[in-house]
C-alpha cells in the first residue's frame, strides 16, 4: 500500500481513452491549492491509494453526471505510479463542483483501504481551515524536549512552517514562524538539545549556500 502523493484534476469532452488526446489541466491556481492542502492533509493520516500514489480526475462530459469510474486507459507499466478515473459533468465544472467531485472520488473508490471518517475530516480540514491548517512534517526529541515543525499552505503556493516546542509533560513551551518558502529544502535535519532547536538544510547542491536555522528557548 503506498502513501496517496498527489491529486490533480482535468477536463475533457472527448473520451478519457487509449488512443485519444490525454485531458486538459485546469488552470486555477485556487482549485490547485486547495487540492494541495487536502494531499498534505491525507498523507499526514496515512491515506492510502492501494498500489498507486497519484489519482488523475478527469471532470468530462461523456459521462453522465456524478458517475465516477476508471478510465478506460491502460496502466503505464513504465509510469504505473498513476490512474486516471473519470467523473461525469454536465458541462464545464467550477471549483465546487470539482472538489465534491475529489472527495466522493476518495470515499467511494478508495475508502475500503481507508477509514472514510478520516479522509471526511482531511478534507473538511483543508477547505474549512485554509491558509491555516497545519499537518506536522517532522519531529525530533530529546531527554528534556521535543521539537515539532508544522507545515501551512499559502495561497500564494509558499510553505509556511511553524516550529513548537514542548517539554516532557507535553506543554508547549516555545513557539516560531519559520520564513515562507517553496520548497522544503531548508527543512532537514532537526536537532533540539534543552535550550536549542536547530534546523539543517538538507544535503544538495541547491542548499551549498544555506546556513542552519537556530532558535534558542
Amino acid at each position: 500500500m503506498k502513501l496517496i502523493q498527489d491529486i490533480r484534476v482535468y477536463k475533457s469532452d472527448v473520451e478519457n481513452a487509449d488512443g485519444n488526446a490525454l485531458p486538459h489541466e485546469f488552470a486555477s491556481k485556487a482549485l490547485n491549492v486547495v487540492i494541495h492542502r487536502i494531499v498534505m492533509k491525507l498523507r499526514e493520516a496515512n491515506v492510502t491509494l492501494g498500489e498507486f500514489d497519484h489519482l488523475y480526475l478527469n471532470f468530462t462530459t461523456c459521462l453522465p453526471e456524478s458517475v465516477i469510474k476508471p478510465a478506460a486507459r491502460s496502466v503505464d507499466r513504465y509510469h504505473n505510479w498513476y490512474r486516471y478515473y473519470d467523473i461525469g459533468v454536465a458541462r464545464d465544472a467550477h471549483d465546487g463542483v470539482v472538489l465534491q467531485g475529489v472527495r466522493e472520488s476518495l470515499v467511494g473508490h478508495f475508502g475500503a483501504y481507508n477509514d472514510v471518517q478520516t479522509i471526511e475530516r482531511c478534507v473538511d480540514a483543508a477547505l474549512q481551515e485554509a491558509e491555516a491548517m497545519t499537518v506536522l512534517h517532522k519531529e525530533k526529541k530529546s531527554a528534556k524536549a521535543a521539537a515539532r515543525i508544522y507545515l501551512r499552505y499559502l495561497d500564494n503556493g509558499m510553505y509556511w512552517p511553524l516550529l513548537r516546542v514542548y517539554d516532557v509533560n507535553g506543554t508547549e513551551i516555545f513557539s516560531a514562524d519559520l520564513p515562507q518558502m517553496r520548497d522544503l529544502l531548508a527543512l532537514g535535519d532537526l536537532q533540539v538539545s534543552s535550550k536549542k532547536v536547530t534546523i539543517k538544510p538538507r544535503k544538495s547542491s541547491l542548499t551549498a549556500d544555506m546556513k542552519p536555522m537556530v532558535y534558542e528557548f
